[in-house]
């Protein structure tokens, strides 16, 4: 795998979160997901510049998710 972590570097995050309750990795990771779900999406938006904001949200789900949205397949969401 390739890293920009030093090996020093990464022994000291691997002892920091031993350290860590269950709940606080939970809590970390979660943050670290609403990190990279905000970062995606500020990357679709600027791919999309002429897309509404309701149309992408759709057309953002769909890409996590590999679904359409409800809204989406029931006809109800702007073209």
């Amino acid at each position: 795998m390739i890293t920009d972590t030093t090996a020093e570097a990464e022994k000291r995050q691997n002892e920091i979160f031993a350290r860590l309750s269950g709940d606080q990795k939970v809590r970390l990771a979660m943050e670290f997901s609403d990190t990279l779900r905000d970062i995606a999406w500020e990357g679709f938006c600027r791919r999309h510049p002429s897309v509404s904001e309701q149309r992408l949200r759709a057309m953002f789900f769909e890409e996590i998710h590999g679904i359409e949205s409800p809204k989406q397949s029931e006809g109800q969401g702007d073209e």
